[in-house]
């Protein structure tokens, strides 16, 4: 009987078993095995893609740099570091001061290193408190002196006490020096900075502060005769 029933049905119903079955079959192929395979294919484009593109970029990071001149390049980093040290320079920046006091015809009665631990944006910075003496006349031209730095400094504060009887000005001066660690990593995937018009500009203007400076360095020794430039003797 049962038998029966099922010839039946299939006699019945025989013009759409067989495309159902079709249909269930594709559906089954389409979920499983072709949607997966599609989707894998598309993100192995997307991802030789992006592979490609950052070839392409270092690649071109590469050429830039074998144009790069290197004694050029080192000339410009020595230059920033000078001016924007890695680290504190005690010694070099204390000569510095030492010098733009003797170019500006004053003399240092002492020195004393402040708060060495500061923060200014994403640099860090230390204090030296200079105790100066000098003309009055002449002080407009020590003020231009330190603004004009090849070191990035900021005078913090300024205590003056004026000897009217000698038109001798006794300064208290406290300068903030900046310095900034270096950069631990550089991403690989970011472009390579270039000097720009700006930025030449400026390192030729800081060459040649630096150039002024150390004629007015070498110039100490000959002023210390007049008056006391090494506060520590």
């Amino acid at each position: 009987m049962k038998k029966k029933t099922i010839i039946q049905f299939y006699n019945h119903y025989k013009l759409y078993i067989f495309p159902t079955a079709v249909v269930l079959s594709s559906l089954f192929l389409i979920i499983f095995a072709i949607y997966p395979q599609t989707a894998k294919l598309i993100e192995n484009q997307k991802v030789a893609g992006e592979m490609q593109k950052k070839s392409n970029f270092l690649a071109s990071n590469v050429i830039a740099l074998e144009d790069v001149n290197s004694e050029d390049l080192s000339e410009k980093v020595g230059i920033t570091l000078s001016a924007f040290p890695a680290e504190k320079d005690y010694g070099r920046i204390l000569g510095l001061l030492q010098g733009l006091v003797v170019q500006s015809g004053f003399t240092i009665s002492s020195v004393t290193l402040g708060n060495v631990s500061g923060k200014v944006g994403n640099a860090s910075s230390y204090e030296v408190k200079l105790e100066v003496k000098g003309p009055k006349i002449l002080f407009q031209g020590f003020i231009n002196n330190l603004e004009s730095s090849p070191r990035i400094i900021r005078v913090r504060s300024l205590d003056i006490v004026f000897v009217q009887a000698s038109e001798i000005l006794d300064t208290s001066v406290i300068i903030e020096v900046l310095y900034s660690p270096l950069p631990q990593t550089f991403k690989g995937d970011s472009p390579l900075p270039l000097f720009g018009q700006a930025e030449e500009e400026l390192l030729i203007s800081l060459s040649n502060l630096s150039k002024i400076n150390l004629t007015a360095s070498s110039s100490a020794a000959v002023y210390s005769q007049r008056g006391k430039v090494n506060p520590f003797e």
